[in-house]
């Protein structure tokens, strides 16, 4: 669980919107591994990760504001 947490550590320096998506799919996965996940667990897991790598491939992360235009 250590590098795990370490991941999520590092991933939200830069994109703190999207580490909650991250948590979310790995709790998903988690529970997968055990044999405890239905398709529409793994299919929510997919879209938190999806969420999280178009984030990360984004040029510029989510949580930052947009430059405004001035008047």
């Amino acid at each position: 669980m250590g590098d795990f947490e370490q991941r999520a550590a590092d991933i939200s320096v830069d994109h703190p919107v999207v580490v909650d998506e991250y948590r979310a799919a790995h709790s998903i996965a988690l529970r997968h591994d055990r044999g405890q996940a239905s398709t529409e667990d793994l299919r929510k897991a997919m879209v938190h990760y999806r969420t999280l790598f178009q984030d990360l491939l984004a040029e510029q992360p989510m949580h930052k504001e947009k430059p405004r235009k001035e008047a």
